[in-house]
C-alpha cells in the first residue's frame, strides 16, 4: 500500500464541508453585516426546488443556524447561490459561488465518459476556484490545508474513478443512527451504551428470525413459539427494516 497514493482525497469534508463552507461563512458574514440576511431568507424561501437533486432548503433554519450546517445544506446552498446573492455580495464573492457550482457538478458525476477531456475541465475549475478564493481571502490558501487537497483530485480520480465512488457521505448518515442509540444515555460511557441498545436488537432479531439460545435453568436449546417466528413472514414492512431478504419457496416437482 502506498498511503500517498492509496488515500484519496474526500469530497464531503474536503468540498462540501471545506472550501463551500469557508465561502458560505464569509457570505454569510457580508450579508449580516449589511443586514441583508433577511433579503437572502426571502429569496431562499422562493426559489423553486424542482430542479434539486435532493434538496434542502430550510431557509427559516440556515438563516437561523448560519454557523451549524452540515454537507446536504451545503451541497444544495452551492446549486442556486449565484441566483440569490448576485446583487448582494461583492463580484468577487459571485464569482466564487460559480465556480463553486460548476466545481460541484463536475465532482458529484457518477459516470466519466472521456476521462481526458473531464479531468481538464475539473483541472481548470479548481485552478479558476483558487484564483477567485485567491482574490476573497489570499490568507485562507495558506491556512486551510483542504484547498490544496483540491489540486489532488484529478490524480486521485484517474487512479480509482468518480469522487462519488470514495466519498464518506453516505457514511455520514450512520451518526443519525449513533445518536438515536444513545438517547437514553448519560454521556459518560456513550460507546458502551450505544453498543448495548445495539446488542439488545440484534437478540430481538435472533429471536424473532427463529433462532435459538440456551436457557440457563433447563440447559438446553430453545427457540420462541410459532407465532413469534411468523411474524416477519405476515409483516413483510418489518422484515424489510431488519434487512431479512425475501425467501420464495421452490415449488416441488
Amino acid at each position: 500500500m502506498d498511503i500517498h497514493q492509496d488515500t484519496p482525497t474526500e469530497i464531503l469534508h474536503t468540498v462540501l464541508l471545506g472550501a463551500v463552507k469557508y465561502f458560505w461563512g464569509q457570505t454569510a458574514w457580508i450579508l449580516d453585516k449589511a443586514h441583508l440576511l433577511d433579503t437572502f431568507q426571502m429569496r431562499l424561501e422562493a426559489v423553486s426546488k424542482g430542479g434539486l437533486n435532493s434538496p434542502t432548503l430550510g431557509a427559516e433554519y440556515i438563516c437561523h443556524f448560519k454557523g451549524s450546517l452540515i454537507g446536504k445544506h451545503f451541497k444544495s446552498l452551492a446549486q442556486v447561490m449565484p441566483y440569490l446573492v448576485y446583487d448582494l455580495v461583492p463580484q468577487t464573492v459571485l464569482n466564487g459561488w460559480s465556480v463553486i457550482g460548476e466545481l460541484i457538478v463536475l465532482l458529484w458525476h457518477t459516470e466519466i465518459e472521456d476521462t481526458e477531456v473531464y479531468l481538464a475541465d475539473l483541472s481548470r475549475t479548481i485552478e479558476n476556484f483558487l484564483s477567485v478564493s485567491a482574490q476573497c481571502a489570499p490568507s485562507i490558501l495558506l491556512s486551510k490545508a483542504k484547498f490544496h487537497f483540491l489540486l489532488h483530485l484529478p490524480a486521485y480520480i484517474r487512479r480509482f474513478g468518480p469522487a462519488v465512488l470514495f466519498s464518506t457521505e453516505r457514511f455520514e448518515s450512520f451518526n443519525h443512527v449513533f445518536r438515536l442509540a444513545s438517547i437514553y444515555s448519560n454521556r459518560q460511557a456513550p460507546s458502551r451504551d450505544t453498543c448495548t441498545t445495539f446488542a439488545a436488537q440484534d437478540v430481538v432479531k435472533h429471536v424473532v428470525t427463529g433462532g435459538h439460545w440456551l436457557d440457563p435453568e433447563s440447559k438446553r436449546w430453545v427457540a420462541a413459539g410459532k407465532d413469534i417466528r411468523e411474524y416477519m413472514d405476515n409483516h413483510p414492512e418489518q422484515r424489510h427494516l431488519l434487512g431479512i431478504p425475501e425467501i420464495s419457496k421452490k415449488q416441488i416437482g
